[in-house]
């Protein structure tokens, strides 16, 4: 695993529209959102004491997120990934889990993950993780991503649109998914690279009077259960 920097802005959507203007006479846009932006929604699985949350909230220097993916509400290709943080560094595991494993997990069936140990051996020490510590599904959240890539120390720049949450529908695939907005007139903005960043895009960035933030989307989306617990 290699580890990457992660840093994160909250910026108005007035804002990542003269950003991503800027970006696109600059660098190439991913694959999958050259015309528009592309719809991602993960499944995030939480201890039953909610451990991972809480770390976050306490602002715990080594933390980790599990989560399920997919892109597009597409179920051929479902990511079942760990990301985990050290400060700005983070490092990811992940694997790819066919549609109907990925139902099975988004009904807290992990057993599930069992037959991938021969093929994944990242998955013995999942599932183990799993077991031991109860995770079972928590929110489901969905945004809009525009994505740009440059090769140089493999940077990758993110805006997220439209962020929205579910507490209550786990389906993974569901179609009907009733969410709440999570952030209203802002938009995520993410630069992930690894040893340094680019000194043009650095440049760029630093015309816009950016704030470097510590943001969690899951948390953010986990509304309802904050409100539940005060």
């Amino acid at each position: 695993m290699a580890l990457r920097k992660e840093i994160k802005y909250i910026v108005p959507l007035q804002t990542a529209y003269a950003i991503e203007q800027k970006l696109d006479r600059l660098l190439a846009r991913d694959a999958h959102c050259i015309d528009s932006a592309y719809t991602i929604r993960s499944l995030y699985f939480d201890t039953v004491n909610n451990t991972d949350y809480w770390d976050k909230i306490a602002g715990i220097e080594r933390r980790k997120k599990l989560r399920l993916r997919i892109y597009n509400q597409d179920c051929s290709l479902c990511k079942l990934e760990v990301k985990q943080k050290t400060g700005e560094l983070q490092d990811k595991e992940s694997f790819i889990v066919d549609s109907g494993d990925a139902h099975q997990l988004s009904l807290g069936e992990t057993d599930i993950l069992k037959k991938y140990f021969k093929e994944v051996p990242f998955s013995v020490t999942l599932y183990a993780a799993m077991s031991r510590d109860c995770y079972r599904p928590a929110v489901q959240i969905e945004y809009d991503r525009t994505a740009w890539q440059y090769p140089l120390y493999d940077t990758r720049i993110t805006l997220d649109r439209n962020v929205r949450a579910s507490e209550s529908n786990m389906d993974i695939f569901a179609s009907d998914l009733i969410c709440t907005p999570v952030l209203q007139g802002q938009a995520i903005l993410e630069v992930k690279y690894n040893e340094k960043m680019t000194g043009f895009i650095s440049d760029v960035l630093g015309q816009f009077q950016l704030t470097q933030e510590s943001y969690s989307k899951y948390c953010a989306g986990r509304q309802s259960y904050y409100d539940f617990i005060q």
